[in-house]
């Protein structure tokens, strides 16, 4: 037999048995077997097709299709692309094509050639394209892949969105910005060959104003103005544009591998001046419920990587924070219905060390958004108590000043209402220190509030008093009975008056005296009287030696006038009724013992002797006016300040 100049025998038998010894040797991609989807389609051929196999056998050039060589003649009689319809043959070159690093740029041009002027047929498989668009893309053929996409659109056949993604992520890292707008509009034409996107780029750039002045029209953009819109192919803003889709892609990646640093890093690249609010929150709602769903790592906060990556290097009034923060809002608000008290104080923690004013930021999803100030406080707060760490769930409330509302952050009854509960069961794990804290900053306390009943705190600030008393906690039941007095929120009488024998017991006067002083005028000891300019007063039977003494200080200073200057007032005494105030007589008698014992508590002491029974059957006395002049010489600047001011 003869052959031509390319080597291609003229005998159709020889050269049949060639091809198909070449063919043989092909193993398509694992994605499907080629064997498996023609099983049915091939069975035994009659001699007819035989001969028209083999004719289009004879008409293709030998080198061209071989995977060793190629054809360099400039012009070649022989056919370097697949014949119409002859699709198994162009699946069976890619095939061995794709085997080969080196004959990659002939499967693209084999492929494309074909399905350029043929519609996918019966060999034709969503597989076999992807596994093509895979090798090109490994081997960084982003034109060959662009080609070949191309192509297929024009049979409304789309690639899968992993590996869109892939593509986008690509054309980023290798910084081929060349490619950028080819990539735009291939995705636009994937779009409209209803390709389904998880982010939809397209939608992202029209809801930006810059781009609806360019494309004024609510309707889908095509691609051919894009092509032929040189305004928009030269916008900054459009570059602008393109990144963000590229960055989002990039996102939708990161989503998938869950590398949560590298989507963090994508977060603050973004130049976010340049875009629109709206798309700012369908961005950060979109990592939101990414950073929510249930990873590998059940126990993970991916929220710690994202935020670190996104947080480190950027100022504490940043967007790039702020949006992180309503990011952090979100998901403290979803932990918080799932009772996921770990990783909610793990998002705190963070949202605390990047320094992220979290309280006064809203929730990403429409049904969050009118959270208060108040509940996102305490939804911080129960997380730590949940999670057993009760200096942490202070903290956080005393950083936020233990804030409950205002006219730019009001609340509502049921906030009140919650963080109530949350001090409540504060109460039960606290010191007797930290304890008054908490009631001090109960709802309603220290503003009134409509919603709130205060009297209802009585009897948990009188139980607090009295564990401090029974613990000999004196300073912290001292402040107690202060803030109780100054809130107007009644202090048991019995509680009081141990309080005061116990802080004179233990010479803490100066708490004694302040703490009788505001009882004292606050009504506690109506029966004890001392009219200016009377130099008389009347005490109660019930008091007890420490009372009696303050009473004994009061009087003094409150008459000092007429003790030190006798002279104006020669025939002046100072004296004392011991009302009777119950029936038990021997009692009333007692008393009487304790008042002069009493006398002797003051420093220096003074003197008092017991004249009379009056008509009412009371006990008098009198004071010496040489011990209460003794007295004030004492004690006269500290003693006015005190009772007289």
């Amino acid at each position: 037999m003869c052959s031509d100049s390319n080597n291609n025998f003229l005998g159709g038998i020889e050269r049949s048995r060639h091809l198909q010894s070449v063919s043989s040797t092909y193993n398509p991609p694992a994605l499907m077997s080629l064997e498996s989807s023609s099983a049915g389609l091939w069975t035994k051929k009659s001699a007819n097709k035989v001969n028209l196999r083999l004719q289009k056998l004879n008409a293709y050039c030998r080198h061209y299709f071989s995977e060793k060589q190629t054809c360099e003649l400039k012009m070649c009689r022989f056919q370097h692309l697949p014949m119409n319809g002859d699709e198994k043959f162009c699946i069976e070159t890619v095939g061995r094509f794709l085997k080969n690093p080196i004959c990659l740029h002939k499967a693209e041009a084999v492929y494309t050639g074909y399905y350029r002027n043929n519609a996918p047929g019966a060999y034709f498989s969503k597989p076999w394209f992807l596994a093509l668009l895979w090798t090109l893309l490994k081997a960084g053929m982003v034109a060959e892949v662009f080609s070949v996409l191309s192509v297929h659109l024009a049979h409304k056949i789309v690639p899968s969105h992993d590996f869109l993604l892939a593509l986008f992520c690509h054309v980023r890292k290798k910084g081929l910005v060349s490619f950028g707008l080819e990539l735009l509009q291939l995705t636009l034409k994937m779009v409209n060959a209803d390709l389904d996107l998880s982010l939809d780029c397209l939608d992202c750039m029209k809801t930006v104003p810059t781009f609806k002045q360019i494309f004024p029209s609510d309707s889908i953009v095509s691609p051919l103005s894009v092509a032929g819109n040189h305004k928009l192919m030269s916008s900054a803003a459009f570059q602008e544009h393109l990144s963000l889709a590229n960055s989002l892609v990039e996102m939708e990646l990161s989503i998938k591998q869950e590398d949560w640093t590298h989507m963090g890093e994508i977060f603050s690249s973004i130049r976010w001046f340049n875009h629109h609010p709206n798309q700012l929150e369908h961005i950060s709602g979109r990592i939101t419920i990414a950073l929510l769903a249930d990873g590998k790592d059940k126990q993970a906060v991916p929220f710690a990587a994202f935020a670190e990556a996104a947080c480190q290097k950027e100022s504490e009034d940043s967007l790039i924070r702020k949006f992180a923060g309503r990011i952090g809002v979100s998901l403290l608000l979803r932990y918080h219905k799932t009772s996921q008290w770990a990783k909610g104080r793990k998002v705190v923690e963070l949202l605390s060390f990047y320094k992220v004013s979290y309280s006064t930021m809203k929730s990403l999803f429409g049904n969050e958004d009118v959270v208060s100030r108040c509940s996102l406080i305490t939804v911080a707060t129960e997380f730590f108590l949940q999670s057993g760490s009760v200096e942490a769930a202070l903290n956080i409330l005393r950083e936020n000043n233990w804030f409950l509302s205002s006219c730019l952050w009001p609340c509502e009854p049921v906030d009140l209402e919650n963080r109530t509960n949350i001090l409540m069961n504060l109460l039960e794990k606290t010191s007797l220190r930290d304890s008054l804290e908490v009631l001090s900053n109960l709802p309603g306390i220290k503003e009134s509030n409509d919603f709130v009943d205060t009297s209802r705190y009585c009897s948990l600030f009188n139980a607090h008093l009295q564990m401090c008393v029974e613990r000999q906690i004196l300073p912290v039941a001292a402040d107690t009975v202060a803030f109780m007095i100054c809130k107007k929120l009644p202090v048991k009488y019995t509680l009081l008056q141990v309080l005061l024998h116990k802080l004179g017991k233990q010479n803490i006067w100066l708490r004694a005296r302040e703490i009788f002083r505001d009882s004292l005028r606050e009504g506690y000891y109506s029966g004890v009287s001392a009219p200016p300019g009377l130099s008389t007063l009347n005490v109660p039977c019930w008091l007890c030696e420490v009372e009696l003494a303050l009473t004994f200080e009061m009087f003094i200073t409150v008459n000092a006038r007429t003790i030190m200057n006798p002279s104006e007032t020669p025939t002046a005494q100072l004296s004392i009724t011991l009302k009777r105030t119950q029936s038990d007589e021997s009692k009333y008698l007692a008393s009487g013992s304790h008042l002069l014992a009493a006398a002797g508590i003051l420093q220096p002491k003074i003197i008092i002797h017991y004249t009379a029974v009056n008509s009412s059957q009371e006990q008098t006395f009198i004071v010496e006016l040489a011990s209460a002049q003794r007295w004030l010489s004492h004690n006269h600047s500290r003693a006015t300040e005190l009772w007289t001011r």
